[in-house]
């Protein structure tokens, strides 16, 4: 398997480095951490800034975002930091133990060569692990190491960990012993370990502790604070970190409608139409009719809380998820048919493809005691015989699929596609020979199921299919578990969320590589074509993927759901009178509108720019801090890269804008220039200069020297505050000097690692450097010089970036079939998907120039835009023009996606290819200095776009500038066509 650094884990790692820079290590002080806490909050965006009062530190990550790997990586940071050595990592259940362990194992190579020290392991199990933990852990106590525990191991007073030892020659018990070693703590899933007795001993430790989960408990005392990073599940699919998610729901009989809840008065019944899911509310005496003919004349007489008494004798019950036979097999089959279609296309990636279903109980899938045929497996295995028999009966099936079919079966004719883990199984793999081959091969599939996760993403594996009584839990997912199926009700704990949590990570080829976006070229359809999670429930799990998006809005800090979320808003400190008063001013403003039928806000326009639009009057209700932290969290979702749906119902076709066919074919060749293959590519770099303009801006800056001083802390009763006051007169002066002369080549070597630059230039850099900046304060002065090189870096790179072009670029007519707005064979598309363009949907009429007739936007000036009326310009006309689908440019700083280009002809025919960026800036300064840097880059592009055209002699000329706030069309184009020649 391989490891890659990935930036949002080294951002939490950053994070959590600079947080702690203050910290007190011997004295674990809760004050001291809340002082650092807020230094870090004053400096850094972070959505939530509750503070505990307590020594932890919180981070949310996503499921399948790499949790267990980026904590292991704290304990390596923070060791070469701040030389700790002692680590515990607290869990809930045995299954995510394993996973840790397994983790441990699988990336001990990895942190080796990164920090060049082993992480020794030590883990609570049973009678015999006391004397390790004595000997090694507790007495050793220079050994950087880590203790595994699940709760279970302290949170009884006749745990053996409670009890004293006479290794340890004194009266403490062992666990006394080990929180006396002050460990920092690491707490996995923190709202599964929240109870009384955990908490109890837990507390004894006294020292800072890090809490990671994808899932905080709600109560104020164990509620997410002091947080330190912040990967919700709308940032993590954003960032392209996670799989989308389908949802099918297999209905049996879309006739019979069902109750969702009633009261005394009226019932909420559910039913489908056309395979889709729809709710209505009768009153008493209301017809039935409503829902279908069928029901014409029947009416609603009675109602209780589980049921709906109909005229006609009939009862409409809440549904249960206690399938049938019948509804089970047609899930089964409908999972087989899921699997197949995408696993052909996969494996032809190099990528193995998974299914994982969840069942009522073992019985369905083992003989208990010789008792019955277990059904799932029995028909499992019936329909999945069915469907490899008609796919191999296909003849254009490649050679070396086919062959990865036959291995299905073993020796003896058993198929080996399928095996089930369930609870308990953990400790049955352990004990040794079986009595049989059978059960010999049942445990050794248990445990490359639950251990071994490398063996099983390998084609030499035929094991494809998992089945699991909701075991498979917290702790254990698969990057390549592509078809999830749920022919069972789950526990009330066991939300929708931590259900799709098993199959979100993105998935790994057979080389071990993550096949992520940045893999793919940044290409979003093939991205989702290969990483997509499809979730299978029976039509009578009613709102399933309604529940989910909710959870999913609710867990998340920002607000980029379709639903306005009243608890993100609860989240960011406001009360319910200004949550109620927020609402309202938002639907005055259109910026929402009331959703009868779900209860709730659906938001129709963008919130940010409505907000700061309007900001005096959302702050005669909102303190300015409550008006800020809502904002930041509304603009963090506006205009997001990733214009792809989280979450797809795969019973409906996706929400479609029609293509204008006469304006598509005169857009066509605007569409195709500028989507011809370039390269970028540096040519030149004066790396002399450059290091010369680096070391005169680092050298004639100023690095304070670092200094102790006297502080004391009082207690304010009338403010009731703590307050810090700080001497004038300094203590001691640190100097480095020593320490630079041991240390400097390691941190030299570091710098140029994490800066991802040549060591030889970092070094020949460093020569150039005042030495003195860095005995003054090395921490200071890394810190300037990263920030210097970058500045001075992409000044040096603008004199020497260039793009290519291949020679045929502008005579290649032929189109990809992945291309959002041409087929093929160059002929328009009749429609376009209506997420591709935007987010929200406009009741404006568009241009009659403008090439789709919906306008779809992203914000305001977006939709302004779609609807202008100018047609001629300076004596050019406005033949077409069109927000960009799909339009993307390579730049040092990440891609640069310009969103709308316009077709203009002089009055002797010749073109003009304007394309430009809208901002919604007041004025050019507003923009961000990276987003400033990509500008520069995009002029450089076209500039040799224009010049390539001109080569090819096509009489055609491209122009390019970004359009803010309040300008009109005519002068960005005069500024375009003035600034390219």
């Amino acid at each position: 398997m391989i490891f890659e650094k990935q930036d949002y884990q080294q951002e939490c790692i950053n994070n959590i480095i600079t947080l702690l820079d203050g910290f007190d290590f011997k004295r674990h002080d809760a004050l001291n951490l809340k002082d650092c806490l807020n230094q870090f909050h004053a400096a850094c965006e972070i959505p939530v800034k509750n503070l505990s009062g307590k020594l932890n530190v919180d981070v949310l990550m996503e499921t399948g975002t790499g949790k267990t790997f980026t904590y292991l990586n704290l304990i390596f940071a923070l060791h070469k930091a701040y030389k700790q050595n002692k680590f515990i990592i607290f869990v809930p259940r045995k299954p995510i133990l394993e996973s840790v362990k397994q983790n441990i194992r699988l990336t001990k190579d990895y942190f080796y060569l990164e920090f060049k020290r082993h992480l020794k392991t030590y883990t609570y199990e049973g009678a015999k692990s006391p004397s390790n933990i004595i000997n090694h852990y507790i007495k050793n106590q220079d050994e950087l190491s880590v203790l595994l525990l699940t709760n279970s191991a302290i949170d009884k007073e006749g745990n053996i960990l409670n009890k004293n030892s006479e290794n340890l020659f004194n009266t403490k018990s062992i666990f006394e012993n080990i929180a006396d070693l002050k460990p920092i703590s690491i707490i996995d899933e923190p709202h599964l370990l929240k109870g009384e007795a955990f908490g109890k001993y837990f507390n004894k430790i006294g020292a800072l502790y890090f809490r990671f989960g994808a899932t905080f408990a709600k109560e104020k005392e164990h509620a997410l604070s002091n947080v330190a990073f912040c990967l919700d599940s709308i940032s993590a699919f954003r960032n392209y970190l996670v799989k989308q998610i389908r949802v099918h729901s297999v209905m049996q009989d879309a006739q019979s409608p069902f109750l969702l809840n009633a009261d005394s008065k009226s019932a909420k019944i559910a039913f489908y139409k056309a395979g889709i899911l729809k709710q209505i509310t009768l009153s008493k005496g209301e017809d039935l009719g409503k829902i279908n003919a069928s029901f014409n004349g029947v009416s609603l007489v009675k109602t209780t809380k589980d049921k709906a008494y109909l005229s006609n004798g009939a009862t409409l019950e809440k549904a249960s998820y206690k399938l049938t036979q019948d509804e089970i097999s047609t899930l089964l089959e409908k999972a087989i048919d899921l699997h197949f279609e995408k696993e052909a296309f996969l494996f032809d990636k190099d990528i193995k493809a998974l299914s994982l279903f969840f069942i009522p109980k073992i019985e369905d899938f083992r003989q208990i005691d010789n008792k019955g045929t277990p059904f799932i497996k029995t028909e499992f295995e019936r329909l999945y015989k069915l469907k490899r028999a008609s796919i191999l009966a296909k003849e254009n099936l490649s050679p070396s699929y086919r062959e990865y079919l036959k291995r299905d079966f073993d020796e003896s004719g058993n198929l080996r596609v399928h095996q089930g883990y369930f609870s308990g199984d953990s400790v049955a793999f352990n004990k040794g020979k079986k009595e049989s081959k059978k059960e010999d091969i049942e445990a050794n599939d248990i445990k490359m199921i639950l251990s071994e996760k490398e063996k099983l993403l390998s084609f030499q594996t035929p094991l494809r299919f998992i089945f699991s009584v909701w075991a498979l839990q917290e702790g254990w997912d698969n990057p390549n578990i592509f078809t999830l199926i749920k022919l069972a009700n789950s526990t009330s704990e066991t939300s929708r969320h931590q259900q799709v949590g098993r199959g979100l990570r993105i998935a790994l080829n057979q080389e071990g590589k993550r096949v992520t976006h940045g893999f793919l070229k940044a290409n979003d359809d093939i991205f989702y074509k290969i990483n997509h999670l499809d979730m299978l429930v029976s039509g009578e799990e009613v709102g399933f993927m309604e529940g989910l998006q909710k959870e999913i809005e609710a867990s998340s800090f920002i607000g980029g759901g379709s639903a306005l979320d009243r608890e993100i808003l609860a989240k960011l400190g406001l009360n319910e009178r200004k949550i109620n008063k927020f609402c309202d001013t938002l639907e005055t403003l259109n910026a929402v509108e009331f959703d009868e039928t779900n209860n709730a806000y659906k938001i129709i326009a963008p919130i940010c720019e409505i907000m700061q639009n309007n900001e005096e009057r959302i702050k005669s209700f909102l303190s300015d801090e409550e008006y800020h932290a809502v904002l930041s969290a509304f603009k963090m979702a506006e205009d997001p890269t990733n214009k792809c749906d989280q979450i797809i119902n795969a019973n409906q076709s996706p929400e479609k804008v029609k293509i204008r066919q006469n304006l598509a074919k005169e857009f066509k060749e605007l569409w195709q220039t500028i989507n011809a293959q370039s390269q970028l590519s540096y040519q030149n770099i004066q790396k002399t200069k450059l290091i010369e303009s680096i070391a005169k801006a680092f050298n004639e800056s100023h690095v304070a020297l670092e200094v102790i001083k006297f502080e004391s802390k009082r207690y304010d009763p009338k403010t009731n505050k703590v307050i810090t006051e700080e001497s004038s007169s300094v203590l001691k002066v640190k100097n480095y000097a020593n320490a630079l002369q041991k240390e400097i080549n390691a941190l030299l070597l570091d710098f140029a690692k994490d800066e991802r630059l040549p060591l030889k230039f970092t070094l020949e850099l460093y020569n150039a450097l005042n030495k003195e900046h860095f005995t003054n304060s090395p921490k200071k002065a890394f810190k300037l010089l990263k920030g210097i090189i970058k500045d001075k870096l992409h000044k040096n790179l603008l004199s020497c970036v260039s793009y290519g072009f291949c020679q045929n670029a502008f005579s290649n007519t032929a189109f990809d079939k992945t291309d959002p707005l041409y087929c093929e064979d160059g002929s328009p598309k009749n429609e376009i998907e209506k997420h591709k363009l935007g987010k929200y949907k406009s009741a404006q009429t568009p241009s009659q120039n403008y090439l789709y007739d919906t306008i779809i936007y992203d914000s305001k000036i977006e939709e302004e835009v779609s609807e202008e009326r100018v047609q001629t310009m300076e004596g050019k006309s406005i033949e077409v023009f069109a927000k960009l689908p799909k339009f993307k440019i390579p730049t040092p700083y990440k891609n640069y996606e310009p969103d709308f280009a316009y077709l203009l002809k002089d009055e002797k025919g010749a073109k003009i290819f304007f394309v430009c960026e809208t901002k919604g800036y007041e004025k050019e300064s507003d923009i961000p200095p990276d987003e400033k840097r990509k500008i520069e880059y995009a002029k450089i592009f076209f500039e040799t776009l224009s010049q390539n055209l001109k080569n090819a002699k096509k009489e055609i000329r491209v122009v390019f500038a970004t359009r803010i706030n309040k300008q009109d069309l005519l002068s960005a184009l005069k500024s375009a066509l003035k600034e390219t020649p």
